[in-house]
């Protein structure tokens, strides 16, 4: 290897495709090792305390592990060639709620159509979780390791409430997002204009390694959603990667503004995500009620447990038993965090055009407790009055 940083990844990985993509965006140098490489648990696994990708090892030997303190590392460092923050509110605001969305709220979605139609997508995904365990095996001890990998990824879709009873509404949110987009990307090459956001990056998680590549769902996003897929493609290119849009200025909308291509999109977070995030923070709430911790404490019982606990909420015309993952707390702090550093002014654009999106109450939620993340573990932060 070179002097580039190291990035812990697989192509399969539904996040490692958000950082990769960032890199060659960015055109920040990296080489990319499969979590199977001996120098993963050596150098990684002690430090993250769990098996997880992406991670990235900094030349000095520094180790950042998830999306958002990759992305945040690279931007707070210098080394980003243009900053995936919008600097106007509105804008600013709509990046980090479709990053959150896409990161945290598409995990139905994505699970559902690589596991659920494995009569089309198992022998590529064989292959694929193989690799990323025993790189450079032979094809048959490739298959023969990926069943481990691969059964207990299958066994989240029950704790994600995908089931018979789920299956219709979850499809029907994917096909209505996709036609959403289709329509955002016949006028426009990303999501805020010109230039890639983190909003870009939180979709491309579902919709790079599970939606486009896994075979089943990559022929639906073909077949019905053109322009998506050429977006993805464009994500995954170094340059802008954009001549079916002659002249577009390589920036981000004018004036603040949110085209009716993009309300629309977030009209469907608002209807479809915005409930299970309330329900989450009062399910936290209760449990924090419930149960004493200390500031400091990892979150879950384990580093590498994601859920303290199952919850029912609402989603289109059925009720979803899910899990309860104090991470996106993480994400949606971001959101909270920022409209409260705004000035009054600021707040108050970002308040009138978001009541209009149904989605001011995200904006103000916030649980009794921070969760933060030093040392690359998810911990109970302080508590809020």
């Amino acid at each position: 290897m070179t002097d580039a940083m190291s990035l812990y990844a697989a192509p399969m990985s539904m996040y490692s495709g958000k950082v990769r993509s960032y890199f060659r965006k960015q055109g920040i140098a990296f080489n990319e090792v499969m979590p199977g490489h001996p120098s993963y648990g050596e150098k990684i696994i002690p430090q993250t305390k769990r098996g997880i990708v992406p991670v990235v090892e900094l030349a000095d030997g520094t180790v950042i592990q998830d999306t958002v303190d990759i992305i945040d590392h690279f931007e707070q460092s210098g080394q980003a060639t243009f900053s995936v923050y919008p600097k106007t509110p509105k804008q600013h605001i709509a990046a980090l709620i479709i990053d959150m969305f896409g990161s945290e709220g598409m995990l139905k979605v994505a699970m559902h159509y690589r596991w659920n139609f494995l009569e089309h997508n198992k022998a590529f995904i064989e292959l694929e979780f193989g690799d990323h365990i025993a790189p450079g095996a032979t094809p048959d001890v490739v298959r023969q390791v990926a069943g481990k990998v691969m059964q207990p990824m299958q066994a989240y879709l029950p704790m994600l409430g995908v089931n018979e009873t789920t299956i219709p509404a979850i499809e029907a949110q994917y096909l209505e997002l996709l036609e959403l987009l289709n329509q955002h990307f016949e006028q426009h090459p990303y999501l805020l204009g010109g230039l890639p956001s983190v909003a870009d990056y939180g979709l491309m998680a579902p919709l790079y390694a599970h939606l486009s590549r896994d075979p089943y769902p990559g022929m639906i996003m073909k077949s019905k959603a053109q322009r998506v897929y050429r977006w993805v493609e464009r994500m995954n290119a170094e340059n802008a990667d954009m001549p079916e849009y002659p002249d577009y200025p390589p920036q981000f909308f004018a004036n603040d503004e949110l085209p009716d291509t993009l309300q629309a999109i977030l009209r469907l977070i608002a209807r479809d995500f915005v409930p299970e995030m309330q329900c989450m923070v009062s399910e936290i709430n209760q449990w924090l009620d419930e149960n004493t911790v200390e500031e400091g404490q990892c979150v879950t019982a384990k580093p590498r447990l994601k859920s303290i606990k199952a919850m029912d909420y609402p989603f289109r015309d059925v009720t979803v038993t899910g899990m309860v993952i104090p991470y996106q707390l993480y994400m949606l702090q971001r959101i909270t965090d920022y409209f409260t550093q705004c000035d009054s002014e600021q707040q108050t654009i970002i308040s009138d055009c978001y009541t209009t999106l149904d989605l001011q109450n995200l904006i103000s939620l916030k649980a009794k407790r921070r969760v933060e993340r030093p040392d690359l573990i998810e911990v109970w932060g302080e508590e809020i009055a």
